[in-house]
């Protein structure tokens, strides 16, 4: 789907990204009547940039921005050289991440408030862009990492296994229907992008290396992937606050809940506001 034809509202473009305009209920044109915290006259309202996971592009996240109700903007990233479908293809993850902060840096100079979302891979994908925002000058001010574990803990054991057996965990990362896997020239096309998967099972960063800005983990309870003592890592990769949530479901549980997964998230924005 191309991300300039959604209709739920009209879409601004940054870099290689979509976002949606603050303070409005998409689809309707009507400005919502939430309460809203004072600001500063002129003051830019907070930026969320959203990272999507391994096989995700920017338009898998439109039920994700359309559930805020607060004036945050929501900036998707469509990552360099990607369509809307597929693995994303990953020689290093450092790599990775300057080429998302070559396209970003137009937004790092900008000012205001900048926080990060990332699921899955793009938790990775946004803890090494907010390094690099951070070098730079311009920490942000949270990350939300969803689904991914901390460096060094990531534990892809089925890497050691069969083509077929890695086939299967890209399945489950990329909500590739496995059915497809049956398919011999289906399978064949997937393996040469296996080495994106051992790209990410084998990332790892000094532990010195840290953020900032506060850390605020959230993780399903039956995640194949991703347990729970793997996220709280996250607590070592941060000098300021840490939390962590657990929601029922899978890898994907966030698509069962929007509604307490975003106000989580706009609190802590809104909150950082206030305080800014």
């Amino acid at each position: 789907m191309d991300s300039s034809r959604i209709s739920a509202a009209p879409l601004a473009q940054v870099g290689n990204a979509w976002r949606h305009p603050p303070g409005r209920s998409h689809g309707s044109g009507r400005v919502n009547n939430r309460p809203r915290y004072a600001e500063p006259v002129n003051a830019p309202p907070p930026t969320l940039f959203i990272f999507p996971h391994a096989g995700g592009s920017a338009t898998y996240y439109v039920p994700f921005a359309k559930a805020f109700s607060a004036d945050i903007k929501r900036v998707a990233v469509q990552y360099p050289s990607r369509r809307d479908r597929g693995l994303t293809e990953l020689a290093s993850i450092p790599e990775f991440a300057d080429e998302i902060f070559n396209m970003m840096a137009p937004a790092a100079k900008a000012g205001g408030q900048v926080s990060f979302f990332g699921h899955s891979m793009g938790g990775l994908a946004a803890f090494e862009v907010a390094l690099r925002f951070q070098s730079a000058g311009h920490p942000i001010s949270a990350l939300f990492i969803s689904s991914c574990a901390a460096p060094g803990h990531i534990r892809y054991k089925e890497l050691q296994g069969s083509d077929h057996e890695i086939l299967s965990l890209v399945a489950q990362v990329t909500e590739t229907n496995p059915e497809h896997l049956a398919n011999h020239e289906f399978a064949s096309s997937i393996l040469p992008t296996l080495q994106s998967v051992r790209t990410i099972a084998a990332y790892t960063r000094p532990p010195e290396i840290k953020l900032s800005c506060p850390i605020h983990a959230f993780v399903a309870d039956d995640d194949l992937i991703v347990a729970e003592e793997n996220m709280t890592a996250w607590a070592d990769r941060t000098t300021e606050e840490f939390s962590i949530r657990v929601f029922p479901g899978d890898h994907f549980y966030l698509n069962a809940h929007l509604p307490e997964l975003v106000k989580d998230i706009e609190e802590v924005i809104l909150h950082s506001a206030r305080e800014s």
